[in-house]
């Protein structure tokens, strides 16, 4: 696959500013490019190529850098002496650290875990000074003041690809410096399953010392004597929703299907009945801990049979027949959407809350290349006052190749099938609009939920914020962060956050909403704790919520 931006090896006559240009692009589409189901393979190949192309660009002097959202202090890199290690002070973005392979360092000061990908497999954290946001979560492409709601545009592109380069800069590897994989305990953590459950995203390295070393084209940190001090980040606790009556969660369940995966049948979930068991365990531990009484799933087998497994288990666990499945609504196969492999779907407690009428599906072209949306309308047993609740999963940034004219990726941060997603985003407002009101005061009670598949500054949410929908995220929310850069997310991809689950409300139900938050159980954690039984370690493995899917649920607390 040829991505645009990128000739390799670069001309060795270009300039620095020119080749780090191609790169900064092209790195742009690849992150942009991603679905929530990681392109391993893909990424893996051209990641190498990247890396080989860095190191053409990477040797830039000592700088400064503005402040904005990617704000720091300035880096300082120098040597008392010939035998001492090279001390680092401030941020890491403009560090030369090809000029230092073989030498010994220092970082002072604290540093964050941004991402725990390859730590099981391959020993290695990535770290940064701070968490790193995805661009587009922070700076809209069309409109310098992000709290504007253009969905077309695109002048302020030079902002995200800047964003996406300091990013790129701003970390580096701590590497255990083996060539063995899978050890366990790992050797930079070695009371990880003991002393301690998980090495989070958050977590802090009280500053290192090792040896730099360029190792599979990357450059790492390989820390002496393999000891680090480090200071975990606490699991949190559910959010807090104010005085809600009723809860609503939107949970991504990370390809949950009744089908066991032979690679041969297209199934993309647990390829074992023991693995099953163990996805399905994680599952409705973290389903139950949620607390809620309506939940919009994603990624859930399409067929009858997954959701009533899911909800048998829950009832099992439970002990009572207390949840019930919205089923699969009538017309549904035969809808823009409704032949994907995977569905959208709604389960409830009976107890708390009773169903209004049938489930019904949005029927538009704009989801040709999606998920169908399934509504559905509740009302609490003790309130009168009925919602609607509408879930989505919006077409992925992935594949990109078979993407037409106007879904190509656009270098903008926002990666292939943003106009798809943008028309899924305008599809929804139009159905909302077309609602029967019985008057101009009341209006229907809407709350629209799902993976949207778009960072918050990204076309198809302004499209959302532009036609009155309020974004409950923005209204309600209040980052879990003394950091002033901080905001909320719900996936991590490449170490870096943002928020690609979101819920919206029309104005009559916003009114009445107690508060939104996102409940980090998930993408924070390290992916050797999840169900899969290949490499993982089996004595880490709990049945437990945490890292029961990649992305985080979203839960919003409904006073009325």
């Amino acid at each position: 696959m040829t991505y645009p931006g990128l000739e390799y090896p670069p001309n060795g006559r270009q300039s620095r500013q020119a080749g780090a240009t191609k790169i900064t692009r092209t790195f742009a589409f690849l992150l942009s490019t991603h679905d929530s189901r990681n392109q391993a393979r893909e990424m893996m190949i051209w990641t190498k190529k990247l890396c080989v192309s860095f190191a053409l660009i990477w040797l830039t002097p000592v700088i400064s850098i503005e402040s904005g959202p990617m704000a720091h202090e300035e880096t300082k890199v120098y040597s008392e002496s010939s035998e001492d290690p090279v001390v680092i002070e401030g941020d890491l973005s403009s560090v030369d650290w090809r000029s230092l392979v073989g030498k010994e360092v220092t970082i002072k000061g604290d540093l964050v875990v941004v991402d725990t990908y390859n730590l099981a497999r391959r020993g290695q954290v990535t770290v940064a000074r701070n968490r790193l946001y995805i661009p587009t979560s922070q700076i809209d492409p069309n409109d310098a003041d992000a709290q504007d709601t253009s969905f077309e545009g695109g002048s302020n592109v030079g902002k995200v690809i800047k964003a996406l380069k300091f990013n790129r800069e701003a970390s580096v590897i701590l590497d255990d410096g083996l060539s063995d994989q899978n050890i366990f305990p790992p050797t930079l953590f070695p009371k990880l399953g003991s002393e301690y459950p998980s090495v989070r995203v958050g977590s802090s390295i009280h500053g290192v010392t090792g040896t730099v070393e360029a190792e599979r084209n990357n450059i790492v940190i390989v820390p002496t004597k393999n000891k680090i001090q480090w200071t975990p980040a606490a699991r949190p606790k559910r959010p807090e929703l104010g005085q809600a009556e009723i809860t609503v969660a939107s949970f991504n369940l990370l390809n949950y299907f009744s089908t066991i995966d032979n690679r041969s049948n297209n199934a993309r979930g647990a390829d074992s009945k023991s693995e099953l068991k163990r996805q399905e365990k994680k599952l409705v531990a973290a389903i139950i801990a949620l607390n809620a009484d309506v939940i919009g799933v994603m990624e859930l087998e399409n067929n009858l049979e997954a959701e009533k497994r899911l909800v048998k288990a829950l009832n099992n666990e439970l002990g009572e027949e207390k949840f019930r499945g919205c089923s699969i609504p009538d017309g549904f196969r035969d809808a823009p959407g409704g032949q994907n492999a995977i569905r959208v779907g709604l389960i409830y407690r009976t107890d708390l809350v009773d169903t209004i009428g049938e489930v019904s599906i949005i029927k538009d072209d704009a989801f040709e290349w999606a998920r169908t949306p399934v509504v559905q309308s509740f009302k609490a047993k003790t309130s009168a006052k009925p919602f609607t609740v509408i879930v989505n999963h919006f077409k992925s940034k992935g594949d990109s190749d078979r993407a037409d004219e106007a879904n190509k990726n656009k270098g903008d941060g926002q990666g292939a099938y943003n106009a798809a997603r943008r028309g899924q985003s305008l599809a929804i407002c139009n159905y909302i609009e077309e609602l029967p009101s019985e008057s101009d005061v009341d209006k229907p009670r809407v709350l629209v939920i799902g993976d949207l598949n778009a960072y918050e500054q990204e076309d198809p949410i302004d499209a959302l914020r532009a036609n009155g929908l309020v974004d409950l995220h923005g209204r309600f929310e209040t980052p879990s962060s003394s950091d002033d850069r901080a905001q909320d997310y719900s996936f991590i991809f490449y170490g870096q956050s943002g928020s690609l689950d979101h819920a919206f409300a029309t104005e009559s139900l916003a009114k009445d909403v107690s508060g939104i938050g996102t409940w980090h159980i998930n993408c924070d954690e390290p992916r050797f704790l999840d169900y899969n039984e290949e490499f993982n370690p089996k004595s880490l493995y709990k049945p437990d919520p945490f890292r029961s899917s990649d992305h985080d649920p979203v839960l919003i607390g409904i006073k009325k």
